[in-house]
């Protein structure tokens, strides 16, 4: 028995696990675990783990510091079946030998890489990257992001002429129409709120960095401008973000 050594996706239960905090008090469930299978991609079938390599520790915050459920929390009731409304509950709540499925990935943070839980799911999820679509609010914190650069690329529409449509011009003397040149309204850049610059940071993170490392990035730059946030003003939660997308950003 030893700790698992590759990334990939595995099978198993929890040998042991319990509510807890993160270093920064946030809420998170600890859980000692034990793979019994891990996924062979290539063949697309469960093998038997190495068990010389064969346990892990998973981290799971459940409320970010802007006081919204994680993603993860959301794993984590599936697994348990805890209905979220109660930490007492789920502290009272007896995980040994609870099966589940997750992945092992690598996780760089200060140039030391390391193999952390990234994902915990029911033991018959499906192994299998899917295609996932961002949402809209996903795409609207892109817009905000780029839309001075998309404005100054913007392609112009092209004009279906006769000939397209099929339509004879032998007779139709060309008339070239007058227009007026037009100015591109400018994008509305450069102010937002904290809760935008932090929802932007959290949707728009690459997949090694967790949830802790960027609550942790977070209030680095959120000091350095104003230890009370009520009087960062919304240019400086603009600043903030683009920082902070400059160290986490997957795009």
């Amino acid at each position: 028995m030893g700790l698992i050594n590759t990334i990939g996706y595995f099978k198993g239960t929890i040998v042991d696990g319990g509510l807890g905090q993160s270093s920064g008090g946030l809420p998170q469930e600890v859980w000692a675990l034990k793979a019994t299978e891990i996924y062979d991609e290539e063949n697309q079938e469960y093998l038997p783990v190495d068990n010389e390599h064969d346990e892990i520790t998973a981290y799971l915050i459940l409320m970010s510091y802007k006081d919204k459920e994680t993603k993860t929390a959301q794993q984590v009731k599936k697994v348990t079946g805890w209905n979220g409304a109660s930490y007492p509950e789920l502290a009272e709540m007896d995980l040994t030998d609870v099966p589940l499925s997750f992945r092992v990935e690598e996780n760089t943070y200060e140039g030391n890489t390391t193999l952390q839980v990234s994902w915990v799911a029911e033991p018959d999820a499906s192994p299998t990257r899917t295609v996932n679509k961002i949402s809209k609010e996903d795409a609207q914190a892109l817009q905000a992001r780029y839309a001075s650069v998309l404005a100054s690329t913007k392609a112009p529409t092209k004009a279906v002429s006769a000939k397209d449509k099929g339509v004879s011009t032998a007779t139709k003397p060309v008339t070239k129409p007058v227009t007026k040149p037009t100015t591109p309204k400018a994008a509305t850049v450069g102010k937002c709120s904290g809760d935008d610059a932090y929802q932007a940071c959290y949707s728009l993170k690459r997949d090694n960095v967790t949830e802790g490392v960027l609550n942790e990035l977070w209030q680095t730059e959120v000091a350095k401008v104003n230890v009370d946030e009520a009087k960062i003003t919304e240019e400086q939660w603009y600043e903030i973000k683009e920082t902070l997308l400059k160290q986490v950003s997957k795009v």
